[in-house]
């Protein structure tokens, strides 16, 4: 009669005809009813398992719960299930030697856990612990808990994360960086750093301050009064809130042409002066066509000025201007559709034939001025007075004070 094998959880393995044995469902000989050799059979399956089948290879045919002594690392094994070969899939329970590796699918521990070295490649959580110390793997996480110096001596790791770059964290003590070969101790790679404590003394150094690889005080000198001021003109921001002085030769806004904003009421204080460069005074009207510099302008036109027609014209209101020292309605428009308007000061003219300095100029027609014959001037007609002179016939431009009445 044919013996049938049943497993612990009450399914069937398989079944041994009689007078055969079986080698193929398990790791061990099972043999059927009258075989021959059943002896030497159940001797050596008793051996087998006394020794656990130790090998440097998984036993064949194994069982779910079966163990197997590797000899290659002399570590104790489970078969997670019915016929795995792989080794790399078996539980290791325990070392028997020096360097031997032990894991667990999931241990609960209740007590106290002491070890001298544990290697955490999941997950641990722990009310109560004592470590010499602790390998975590880069997938590995520390739960919310305190970890201090009353615990942890030393942490070496390559990265400490709140698990966002939006997720805030703290970090609370004194605590000193020291940096590589490379000289780096602490590199922000995205964002700002940020001191926002109003009682904390801001950033402090002992030594030198650089900006873009560039030291931001200049040449190889610490901070001074004088070598910080060579990184002022490149601030943006305020200079100190609420600051009632601000000591300097030089604001600039870096060129000629770029424009800037001064914006308050200001007074000079006694004996103090502002200094131009040009010499007239000018202010931006409404023009009925884009005029070049020089150009003899009266009231009227399509818009508020236009370029004087007659000769003589004691309509005459200004000069058109590009170096004035001081612009009035400056933001009324540009050059092409408000010029500046020289109603007095130092000017070029366009003037036409000959002209001696200290000669009245007066219009010719056109926008262009001419000198002024004898009998020809009044206080109505007159533009100006030349202050150089123009020895040439045709048309040209001569440096004039201008005075429009």
């Amino acid at each position: 009669m044919a013996y049938t094998i049943v497993k612990s959880d009450g399914t069937v393995l398989t079944t041994i005809a009689d007078g055969t044995i079986n080698t193929t469902s398990t790791s061990l000989g099972l043999p059927g009813r009258n075989y021959a050799g059943y002896g030497q059979s159940l001797d050596t399956n008793f051996v087998h398992m006394v020794e656990n089948f130790a090998d440097n290879a998984p036993p064949p045919n194994p069982l779910r719960g079966q163990l197997w002594f590797n000899t290659n690392n002399s570590t104790l094994y489970v078969c997670p299930t019915d016929g795995e070969s792989n080794s790399q899939a078996w539980l290791a329970l325990t070392a028997t030697s020096s360097g031997g590796n032990t894991s667990f699918g999931a241990v609960t521990v209740t007590g106290n856990l002491s070890a001298n070295n544990i290697t955490v490649t999941n997950n641990l959580t722990s009310a109560n612990g004592v470590f010499t110390n602790i390998s975590v793997s880069s997938n590995a996480n520390i739960g919310n808990s305190t970890i201090d110096t009353a615990n942890v001596g030393n942490l070496n790791t390559q990265a400490i994360s709140t698990g966002g770059a939006t997720t805030t964290g703290n970090i609370t003590g004194t605590w000193t960086l020291t940096g590589g070969s490379a000289g780096n101790a602490l590199i922000v790679a995205g964002g700002n750093l940020v001191i926002s404590n109003a009682a904390s003394a801001g950033l402090k150094t002992d030594n030198l301050m650089y900006s873009n690889g560039a030291n931001i005080f200049g040449g190889g000198a610490a901070y001074s009064n004088s070598n910080v001021a060579a990184y002022l003109p490149n601030y943006t921001g305020f200079v100190g809130t609420g600051a009632t002085t601000f000591r300097g030769t030089t604001v600039t806004t870096g060129a000629n042409t770029t424009a800037g904003t001064i914006t308050g009421n200001w007074t000079l204080s006694t004996g103090s002066r502002l200094q131009a460069t040009y010499a007239d005074l000018a202010e931006r009207f409404a023009a009925d066509t884009e005029y070049d510099a020089g150009t003899v302008v009266q009231l009227g036109g399509k818009k508020e000025i236009t370029a004087v027609k007659y000769e003589l014209s004691e309509d005459v209101f200004g000069v058109i201007s590009n170096t004035a020292a001081y612009l009035m309605n400056a933001g009324a428009g540009d050059d092409k559709t408000h010029p500046p308007v020289a109603v007095s000061g130092r000017v070029l003219v366009k003037v036409t034939g000959k002209v001696l300095k200290g000669q009245r100029l007066v219009s010719a027609g056109e926008g262009i001025a001419r000198a002024a014959k004898d009998g020809e001037a009044n206080a109505f007609n007159t533009i100006g007075r030349a202050l150089v002179d123009k020895l040439t016939k045709g048309i040209g431009t001569v440096e004039a004070i201008v005075t429009i009445r």
